[in-house]
């Protein structure tokens, strides 16, 4: 009958928490950045056009609401001279414009504004672009403040507090204090403490539900720039069919679902439910599992307008680790608020020797429990400031200073529930006085989580801070130049300010000892955007002299990682090569994007944390009887769950996951030594069909029907992923076999660089 019954509170619990994963699984979601702010422009920042645009087009790093976008164009006046017709691009829309008439030359700024689909916030901001002469003047407007609305720290605090008081509580309920009363075995009734929590989570909803609605009303001002009292009808109706206000439709669906719940079981109260059950038997109360199912599935709203929600290419992993952070923070803190202002004065009255069996009891499980939350907490925490900041530089922006108090508030809370778990809880059966320490220290611990959750309002009311960085540029290199040996001279290339615009590139020819190389009768440099297709084209360098070779205003036009080849062609004819990758930047501080969470790494993360909490649940179910005792089954069970699925996801994303292969970048860049390799390739697989120069004339070739191709001409025709495919998988109904078990992969990619070179001049 034990063993039946313990199944039966097990799936309670797990339908619990697979209602909610499956909620944010299905939710509707896309990749983004948090807060939509500016990516690149046309005009670009700061630019100057020798004629009058025909519009002026922005991409932001996230989807914007349709119809709340606003673009506006400037003169040094501040009159307005665009033609009043914003409007967006794009299914998810990232794209704003604005058409203009024909503009006077002059310098204009452009003035924009959005609201973001995924967290709601408005963002605004401007740069200069200037027609038929160079930029002057500056027309000031508003920078974006740190927190755009001085009412939202606030209400987000509230709505935490509110959510995770009550699901803190029914995990604590479920798990602690209702079970510890009738494991107690002395007929102990909790009907005391059962209408102390019952008031609080009431009071918990009653504060969840006010800041929800104030939430509401302050998003509709903020986004339509209004008073609160001004927002009431159409303003609120119009944020209500954005994505934050269908969040906000669904958080409030299950808030009434969840009142009717508490208010069924809660009011009025059925003393028989709770004094008729026999000593060490515990009474499944499945209305407190369906509560507590809900209260999971209200977490994952408030995930999804969160931070994780807007990463840029990690939003679901993102996600998934919020919402864990929620609810190890719903199990520790949450449980705190239950067990300080319900369950211990709920005793007050009780016999001193049955307050001490109860305590007995419950602490030890509620120690389980918070070592669990707390284990979720810290892990899921590293992953979200790692998302969030990214970069160490960036924590000297406000939220990673934030992040810095926050973390350093955690140290006392730290150390109260080690001082409870070590010391308090080891007097409790013994020592009444036991009992009185653990009140205060149980308060003390939440008084600190409060303070933590104010401070988590304010974190998540503030652009993340790897965004905030990349805008000021901090920690980001400024120009780029490298240098190496080929051909016993000395190759220095360097691109300024090796951001997105006009940028001087110059390449730099010394000897051994130092002195500038004379006899180069021709230097040309090839770059290449690696993160997409844009094709190439050699561009020729002027020669000024002293072996120092530019090519003045080289338009970059793309934010990512490009690769340079220079090619010096001498009089002696030992020709010579470099070849470089490095990262650019958006110019005049528009990119938000600079520094971002890599995807494949942030993927590796969420396996990693999952797979530790795995391994947390085991190390709390082995003391506890492990797979021979319901009760550390009930941890083993998932904590293997947890630690197949995380290793699996750590397997998948490493060898599984799959790429674009068009997207495929070469993880060679084309030195000396990697041609050298492709070519030794080259000459014993290709050769024989595509000749020495690769025109398709080897001596395989005549009875080839179609005949081989021509590298040169149709090399340039394919990114290096098509490339790495044909050399790896052949061409259908041509004599192009595949080469994968003639050829490593590391050669097929040297082959690539070599092949590369096939048309141009002194590069054999």
């Amino acid at each position: 009958m034990t063993e039946q019954r313990s199944k039966k509170r097990l799936l309670p619990w797990s339908v619990a928490v697979l209602a909610a994963l499956a909620l944010l699984l299905i939710w509707p979601r896309g990749d983004a950045a948090a807060h939509a702010n500016l990516s690149r422009a046309e005009p670009a920042p700061n630019s100057e056009l020798p004629q009058s645009p025909e519009r002026v087009v922005l991409w932001f790093s996230e989807a914007i609401e349709p119809g709340l976008e606003d673009v506006r164009v400037l003169n040094s006046l501040g009159d307005r001279v665009d033609n009043d017709d914003a409007g967006v691009e794009g299914d998810p829309a990232e794209i704003a414009f604005v058409t203009l008439p024909s503009l006077e030359n002059g310098t204009y700024t452009v003035s924009w504004a959005n609201v973001s689909t995924v967290d709601g916030h408005r963002v605004r901001g401007s740069f200069l672009f200037s027609v038929g002469e160079p930029i002057s003047g500056v027309v000031d407007l508003p920078s974006q403040p740190t927190i755009p609305n001085s009412q939202e720290p606030y209400l987000r605090w509230l709505v935490l507090l509110g959510s995770l008081s009550v699901a803190g509580g029914l995990v604590l309920e479920v798990a602690v204090w209702r079970p510890a009363f009738h494991r107690a075995g002395i007929g102990l009734s909790p009907g005391r403490v059962s209408r102390r929590v019952g008031w609080l989570h009431l009071g918990g909803m009653l504060v969840l539900g006010f800041a929800s609605v104030g939430q509401l009303l302050s998003q509709s001002a903020s986004t339509f720039e209004i008073s609160w009292f001004d927002a009431l009808g159409g303003p609120v109706s119009d944020t209500l069919g954005t994505d934050w206000g269908r969040s906000w439709l669904w958080r409030s669906g299950v808030f009434l679902a969840l009142s009717v719940i508490l208010i069924a079981r809660y009011m009025p109260r059925r003393p028989s439910n709770d004094d008729q059950a026999a000593p060490g038997i515990a009474r499944v109360d499945y209305r407190a599992f369906a509560a507590l199912a809900l209260a999971f599935l209200l977490l994952v709203p408030i995930t999804l307008v969160s931070h994780a929600g807007a990463t840029p290419e990690l939003a679901f992993p993102a996600q998934v680790s919020d919402y864990l952070h929620l609810i190890g923070a719903a199990i520790w803190a949450g449980g705190l608020f239950h067990l300080a202002l319900a369950v211990l004065p709920g005793l007050h009255g009780m016999e001193a020797g049955d307050r001490r069996a109860f305590l007995a009891e419950a602490i030890p499980r509620f120690s389980v429990m918070a070592i669990l939350g707390a284990a979720v907490l810290g892990v899921s925490g590293l992953y979200s400031a790692w998302a969030q900041v990214t970069t160490i530089p960036s924590l000297a922006v406000p939220y990673g200073i934030t992040l810095i108090v926050k973390t350093a508030v955690i140290v006392p809370l730290l150390a109260l529930a080690i001082a409870n778990h070590r010391w308090i809880r080891r007097r409790l059966a013994k020592e009444d006085r036991a009992g009185r320490w653990l009140a205060r220290t149980v308060a003390g611990e939440a008084a600190i989580a409060v303070a933590v959750l104010l401070l988590a309002g304010f974190m998540t009311s503030m652009e993340p801070a790897r965004q905030v960085a990349a805008r000021e540029g901090r920690g980001l290199p400024s120009g780029f130049v490298d240098d190496t040996i080929s051909e016993n001279i000395s190759i220095t290339v360097s691109v300024e300010p090796a951001k997105t615009g006009r940028n001087d590139v110059k390449v730099s020819l010394a000897d051994r000892r130092g002195g500038p190389v004379t006899d180069a009768t021709d230097v040309r440099v090839r770059l290449s955007f690696l993160e997409d297709d844009l094709g190439e084209l050699p561009m020729p360098l002027e020669n000024a002299g002293d072996g120092v070779w530019v090519l003045p205003e080289a338009v970059i036009a793309l934010v990512g990682v490009w690769q340079i080849e220079a090619d010096v062609t001498r009089l002696s004819g030992f020709d010579g090569r470099a070849a470089f990758r490095f990262e650019v930047l958006a110019g005049a501080g528009s990119d938000s994007d600079a520094i971002r969470p890599d995807r494949d790494l942030g993927r590796a993360l969420l396996g990693a944390e999952i797979a530790f909490i795995g391994v947390v649940l085991l190390a709390v179910g082995v003391p506890l009887g492990g797979w021979y005792e319901r009760r550390g089954a009930a941890f083993m069970a998932p904590g293997t769950a947890a630690g197949v699925v995380g290793a699996g996801l750590i397997v998948w994303v490493q060898f599984l996951a799959p790429v674009r292969i068009e997207q495929l970048t070469n993880p060679f860049v084309p030195t000396e030594e990697s041609i050298a390799i492709g070519r030794t390739a080259y000459n014993s697989v290709c050769s024989s069909c595509h000749g020495e120069s690769g025109t398709g004339d080897g001596p395989a070739a005549g009875p080839l029907y179609p005949p081989p191709a021509s590298l040169p001409v149709h090399v340039p025709l394919h990114t290096q992923g098509e490339l790495f495919q044909i050399i790896q998988n052949g061409v259908a109904g041509t004599a192009m076999e595949p080469l994968s078990d003639a050829l490593s992969d590391d050669e097929a990619w040297h082959l690539i660089n070599y092949v590369r070179t096939l048309g141009d001049t002194g590069i054999r």
